[in-house]
């Protein structure tokens, strides 16, 4: 995957400018981007061994709903729908901060704890690279998701909630959203592969030869890689709040599961690093080739310089214009039968006795 720098920053600008004018707003208030996509509500309830799964119904359907099942889940996917939000935040008693971050979606990943429920924000990306904002709410028998747009990493998730996997119909609100953060971040690693596969390859590339294209790409793969940083590193430090977490809706059990998912982030994180740091050096290594490489011609052009500056010294003075029949010393070998032979066998002398010189001394 390739990115488009020019488009990203045009994205970034477009966002602070909605920012900045959202400045001295009263907390808590809720305003729709006016680019986001229509909200789109689906369902799965839990319970009795069994589970059931409904996309594209009305909230009013949705919520009720509610009362049928042990563990319910409510998907919003997309947030132009604030009034909808709204209501979710109501029937669910949810902070107003928290709802004024799900429909802010330039957060950083975090954690946070209320008496009866946490909120979790992250990161979800696709096998392209992009991202978008995820907001999890969990406590004792529902979850709650909010996502930018419709497309997720849930598809193993609802999979295996079809199947009848016995822990997710266990009907424990924890699990569950341990389920689904943990398939996000799994979303991860094909991401990270691809841009170490493309490292990898920048790699050989360089080694192979030094094209100018390649430093742009390593940049594009570098910053795309610092991006990834900055959502990973706050993701394990969210990890780390639930992990220190004590509450009734959330088990023990469930903690060594969240923990599991803290060490695939760990994992991602030590190798997002260190191939960030092998796309710098491999920068520096281009730099340094291209240099070797320009003074390789360099050296050669000065070598082919050196060899024929005597030889253009000697044609210049045969090539002047004197008398020979005024006197003997003028122009030697000019009225020589072999005079012309004599003089190229001299210049082919200096340039063979100059190339010996040069390999003597390793310039060659």
């Amino acid at each position: 995957m390739v990115s488009i720098p020019g488009r990203r920053q045009k994205k970034r600008r477009k966002e602070v400018i909605k920012r900045a004018a959202a400045i001295g707003a009263a907390p808590g208030v809720l305003v729709a981007d006016p680019q986001a996509e229509a909200s789109v509500f689906s369902v799965i309830g839990i319970g009795g061994g069994r589970g059931e799964y409904h996309q594209g119904v009305s909230l009013d359907d949705a919520l009720a709903r509610r009362a049928a099942w042990p563990l319910f889940w409510l998907d919003c996917s997309g947030l132009a729908d604030i009034e909808a939000i709204r209501r979710i935040g109501a029937e669910f008693s949810l902070h107003p901060l928290a709802l004024e971050d799900v429909v802010t979606t330039d957060q950083r990943p975090k954690c946070e704890i209320q008496a009866d429920h946490a909120f979790f924000v992250m990161r979800m990306l696709d096998r392209a690279g992009d991202g978008e904002q995820l907001s999890v709410f969990f406590g004792d028998g529902f979850v709650l998701t909010f996502q930018e747009r419709p497309g997720d990493s849930f598809a193993p998730v609802r999979e295996r909630i079809a199947k009848g996997a016995p822990r997710l119909h266990a009907g424990r609100a924890d699990y569950l959203a341990y389920a689904l953060i943990d398939a996000v971040v799994d979303a991860y690693f094909p991401v990270v592969e691809s841009q170490v596969a493309r490292i990898e390859g920048l790699e050989d590339d360089i080694l192979a030869t030094v094209d100018e294209d390649q430093v742009p790409e390593l940049h594009a793969v570098r910053r795309e890689m610092l991006g990834l940083k900055r959502w990973l590193r706050p993701t394990r430090d969210a990890l780390g709040t639930l992990l220190r977490l004590d509450r009734p809706w959330l088990h023990a059990e469930t903690k060594a599961y969240f923990g599991d998912v803290q060490d695939h982030v760990d994992q991602l994180i030590d190798t997002n690093d260190t191939y960030r740091d092998t796309a710098s050096g491999l920068i520096d290594l281009h730099m340094t080739l291209s240099a070797a490489k320009t003074n390789e011609v360099i050296n050669l052009l000065t070598i082919i310089s050196t060899i024929f500056i005597p030889l253009g010294f000697l044609a210049g003075v045969w090539g002047m214009n004197f008398n020979p029949e005024l006197s003997r010393w003028n122009m030697p070998l000019t009225q020589s039968p072999y005079g012309y032979p004599l003089a190229l066998g001299v210049m082919a002398a200096i340039a063979a006795g100059l190339l010996a010189y040069f390999r003597r001394r390793r310039w060659l």
